[in-house]
C-alpha cells in the first residue's frame, strides 16, 4: 500500500509541475445571486462532507468570476443594492472578480419580461433616461467606495428583444431601436461617469446563443446607433438556444464580424430528473433537444461543460474568453426552495458533486499526455464478429479527462463513444489513445455487426469483470502512470459470471506455445448435418511433421469443446492445442482442416483445401472459421437468421443503476410477453412489455427517476401462442441507488 500511494505522489507532483497558460479559458464563472438568501435561511454547502464558505469552495476548484443580479427595489432586498453590495465585498476578499447585472427592473428579467421598476412606471421617456444614467451612476459609485468596483458592468439582461418596456422595446415604432439604444447608452454612460477608469469593461447580454440571424440583427442594429461596448454576452441552454454545432458557428462569426471578446454569460445542464418536493417545480426542458451522449447526470453534466469549455477555446481567434455557470449553488432549502436544484453542482444535501471539477484549469497544450494502447482478442466472445464489425471501448475517465481524451475522443458509457478499436488481424483488436497521467479509465466493451445493431448476446455487452485492482467494482479498469503504456492483452467476457479482467483461455505453460482454435458449425446444423445428439465430437487433424506430433490427419489428437455460451446453443467449438516451443522453428507452416466424427459426409471439411497458420512465437488464437469456411455441403439458410435456442431472461445493465437501466431478454418462438416490475412487497411497479413478438433478441429500458432507493424484481413470462401456459417464467433482482 505504501508503494501505491508513494507512486500516486510521484505523479500528481509531476503534473503541478507543468505550468497553466497558454490557450485556456480566461472567466471561469459562477452566478451566485441566490447564495446570500440560501445562508440566511441557513443553507450549507459543503465539500467532501465539511462545510465551508460557498466562495471559498468555488475558488478551491478554480473559479475567478463571481456574476451578481442587481434589482432596483426587490422584495424583501434579496438582490437589491444594500445586499448586492455586502456580498461583492466577500467576493473581493477571496480575491475574485465580479461582473455585476444590471436588471432594470423590481424581479426578473429575461427576453419575456422586461419590467419597469414601479418606481419609474410612469416615468416620461426624457426622464426615465435619465433615471438610468443616475441609478447606474450611483450604484457603480457606492461599489466603489467601498472598494469593490466590479471589473464588468451588464446594461440589462438578455435584452434581445429590449429592456424597459414599452419604451425600450426595440420593435413596433419607427424609432424602437433609437430609444432602446439612448437607454443602453445611458446605462454605458453612468457606469464610465463613476468608475472614472477604462478597467470597467461593458457587456451586453442576449439569449439566443445558437442563432446566428438574431445575433446578428441584434448587434448589427445596436451598433449601428453608435453604442459601444465591450463584451458579447450570450446564453446557451441547449434545450432552448440550439445544438453544440450552432453555437460554434454563431461564435465563430461573431468572433469575425465584430472583433470583441465574448462570454457565454449563461449555461446550465441538468444532472437529475428528479426533484426534492420542496414546493418548487423544477424549471423543465425538452429532452428530446439535449444533446446525444450527454445523459441527465452528475457525468452527463460535467462531460456537457467539458465539450463546452472546448468550443469555448476554439472559437476564432480566441474570442470567446469563458463562461459563467447559472446559479450551479441554488440548492433548496425550506421556506425558499428551488426550481433549479436539477442543475446545480451541488446535490440535494449540499455536497459538491464529480461536475464542480468543470472549474479546474485544464490547459490541454501544457499538460503532460501518455498513450494507452488497448488490446482485446475476441476468440471468447460467442458471435460472429469479423474484422469489418464494430468492437467499442465504453465507458468513464475519472481525473482530469471526464467526458473526453486529450486525443479528442469523446468516452461515454453508450453508443457516441468515440474509442472504436480496429482490427488488428484475426481476434486481435487494438487502439491507442492519449491519457493524462493518474487518470483512471473505467471500461467494458461493447461490440456490434454496426453501431446500431449490436451482437446477439447481451445486445452487444460483454458481462461484468472483477477489475485487476480487486475493488469490487463490475468494469475493466486502467490508471494512466507516467510512460506510454500497452496493457496486458485483455479477453472478450460473454459468460455471464464475472470473470477476472486479465484472465486469458491459454493456461502459459512453460516450454510450451498454447494456440486456441475454434470453429462455428451454425450452417452444419442449419442443412441438418450436425446434431449434438448423433454427430460430434469436432476434432482438428493437421500436419503431423511440422506440428511435432501434436496434431495427426489420421487421428483425433485435439478434440474440441462445444462454447454453451454461444449464439445458437452452442454453434462455436473450441480447444487449445499446447505444441513444444523447442522443437518447432517460428515462422513454420502447419496444415489442419476441422473433423467431425460420426458425421454423414466422412467427417473432414470437404470443400477446401488445408488451412494453414505460421507457427507463432508465443501463445495465441486463430480467427475462427465456417466449418468448410461457408461452402455448401447442401443447402443451407443465411446465418443471420438463425434464432435463439431458447427463452432467457438477461441481468440488467447497470446495475446497480440510477436512474434507468436496460433489461434484455431472448424468445425461441413466437410468444405473448409480459414483463413487469416489482417492489420487495410484491407489488407491480410497471409494465413494461405486454404483447406478441416474434423470436429474437430484444431490449427495453427501465426508468426508476420516480422511484426510491432499494431492490426491485423483473419478471418475464413468455406464452408461445397457440399453448395456454407461460412455458417460460423468470425473475431477476436488480438494485436502484441514488
Amino acid at each position: 500500500m505504501k508503494r501505491i500511494i508513494f507512486l500516486c505522489i510521484i505523479i500528481l507532483s509531476s503534473i503541478a509541475g507543468y505550468a497553466q497558460s497558454g490557450n485556456d479559458i480566461q472567466i471561469r464563472g459562477a452566478d451566485l445571486s441566490s447564495a446570500p438568501q440560501i445562508e440566511d435561511a441557513g443553507g450549507q454547502f459543503k465539500d467532501s462532507s465539511k462545510v465551508k464558505d460557498v466562495l471559498e469552495i468555488f475558488k478551491e476548484y478554480g473559479a475567478n468570476y463571481v456574476r451578481l443580479r442587481l434589482w432596483y427595489a426587490p422584495a424583501g432586498g434579496y438582490c437589491g443594492l444594500t445586499k448586492t453590495l455586502a456580498f461583492a465585498k466577500r467576493i473581493k476578499a477571496k480575491g475574485l472578480k465580479l461582473l455585476l447585472d444590471f436588471h432594470y427592473s423590481d424581479t426578473w428579467a429575461d427576453p419575456g419580461h422586461q419590467t419597469k421598476p414601479a418606481a419609474w412606471a410612469n416615468l416620461p421617456y426624457n426622464i426615465l433616461e435619465d433615471s438610468v444614467y443616475q441609478y447606474t451612476k450611483d450604484v457603480i459609485t457606492a461599489f466603489k467606495d467601498q472598494g469593490t468596483l466590479p471589473d464588468m458592468v451588464q446594461i440589462g439582461n438578455e435584452i434581445t428583444n429590449g429592456m424597459l418596456w414599452p419604451d425600450g422595446r426595440n420593435s413596433g415604432s419607427a424609432n424602437a431601436w433609437t430609444n432602446f439604444a439612448d437607454l443602453v447608452k445611458a446605462g454605458i454612460k453612468g457606469v464610465k461617469d463613476a468608475a472614472d477608469t477604462s478597467q470597467v469593461k461593458i457587456m451586453i447580454h442576449i439569449d439566443k446563443g445558437g442563432s446566428n440571424s438574431t445575433s446578428r440583427w441584434f448587434f448589427d442594429n445596436l451598433i449601428s446607433q453608435g453604442v459601444d461596448f465591450d463584451v458579447i454576452g450570450l446564453s446557451y441552454y441547449p434545450w432552448w438556444h440550439g445544438t453544440f454545432s450552432q453555437l460554434q458557428s454563431n461564435l465563430n462569426d461573431l468572433a469575425t464580424r465584430y472583433n470583441k471578446d465574448i462570454v457565454i454569460a449563461e449555461t446550465a445542464y441538468p444532472w437529475t430528473t428528479l426533484n426534492k418536493n420542496d414546493g418548487y417545480p423544477n424549471v423543465s426542458y425538452d429532452p428530446s433537444k439535449l444533446p446525444a451522449g450527454y445523459p441527465v447526470t452528475v457525468q452527463g453534466q460535467r462531460d456537457f461543460m467539458t465539450y463546452l469549455e472546448e468550443i469555448i477555446k476554439n472559437t476564432t481567434n480566441h474570442k470567446c474568453i469563458g463562461f459563467f455557470y447559472w446559479e450551479p449553488a441554488y440548492i433548496s432549502v425550506p421556506p425558499i426552495g428551488s426550481p433549479w436544484e436539477n442543475y446545480t453542482l451541488f446535490d440535494f444535501d449540499g455536497n459538491t458533486m464529480n461536475s464542480m471539477n468543470v472549474y479546474r484549469s485544464q490547459n490541454t497544450d501544457t499538460l503532460p499526455t501518455v498513450n494507452v494502447t488497448v488490446r482485446l482478442n475476441t476468440a471468447t466472445m460467442g458471435d460472429t464478429i469479423n474484422s469489418k464489425s464494430i468492437l467499442q471501448l465504453r465507458g468513464q475517465v475519472q481525473g482530469v479527462s471526464s467526458g473526453f481524451l486529450p486525443s479528442g475522443e469523446k468516452i461515454a458509457w453508450d453508443q457516441t463513444s468515440q474509442v472504436i478499436l480496429k482490427n488488428a488481424g484475426g481476434d486481435y483488436w487494438e487502439y491507442t489513445f492519449k491519457m493524462y497521467p493518474a487518470d483512471q479509465l473505467q471500461f467494458l466493451f461493447w461490440s456490434g455487426f454496426s453501431l446500431t445493431k449490436p451482437t446477439f448476446r447481451n445486445l452487444g455487452w460483454e458481462s461484468t469483470v472483477t477489475p485487476y485492482d480487486s475493488s469490487g467494482s463490475s468494469y475493466r479498469v486502467f490508471t494512466a502512470g507516467l510512460k506510454d503504456t500497452t496493457l496486458e492483452l485483455e479477453y472478450y467476457n460473454t459468460y455471464e459470471s464475472k470473470l477476472p479482467q486479465y484472465r486469458t483461455p491459454i493456461e502459459p505453460k512453460q516450454d510450451s506455445i498454447g494456440i486456441l482454435f475454434r470453429v462455428n458449425v451454425a450452417k452444419l446444423m442449419q442443412s441438418g448435418l450436425f446434431d449434438t445428439t448423433k454427430n460430434g465430437p469436432i476434432a482438428v487433424r493437421g500436419d503431423s511433421a511440422n506440428s511435432a506430433g501434436v496434431l495427426s490427419w489420421y487421428s483425433d489428437k485435439l478434440i474440441l469443446n462445444k462454447e454453451s455460451k454461444s449464439v445458437g446453443g452452442g454453434t462455436f467449438w473450441s480447444g487449445v492445442a499446447y505444441f513444444p516451443a523447442d522443437k518447432i522453428t517460428a515462422g513454420t507452416p502447419v496444415s489442419y482442416k476441422f473433423y467431425v466424427e460420426n458425421s454423414q459426409f466422412g467427417g473432414i471439411e470437404p470443400g477446401i483445401g488445408s488451412r494453414t497458420f505460421n507457427f507463432p512465437g508465443e501463445d495465441t488464437t486463430l480467427s475462427w472459421k465456417f466449418f468448410n469456411d461457408g461452402i455448401s455441403i447442401t443447402g443451407i439458410k443465411n446465418y443471420k437468421d438463425y434464432a435463439p435456442d431458447k427463452f432467457y431472461l438477461y441481468q440488467n445493465y447497470p446495475n446497480p443503476f440510477n436512474p434507468a437501466t436496460a433489461i434484455s431478454y431472448q424468445l425461441s418462438a413466437f410468444s405473448h410477453v409480459t414483463l413487469k416490475v416489482y417492489d420487495v412487497l410484491g407489488r407491480e411497479i410497471e409494465t413494461i412489455v405486454n404483447e406478441e413478438k416474434p423470436a429474437g433478441f430484444y431490449r427495453v429500458y427501465f426508468d426508476g427517476s420516480k422511484l426510491a432507493s432499494g431492490i426491485y424484481f423483473y419478471r418475464i413470462e413468455a406464452v408461445p401462442i397457440g399453448r395456454q401456459a407461460g412455458d417460460f417464467i423468470q425473475t431477476r433482482k436488480m438494485l436502484l441507488i441514488k
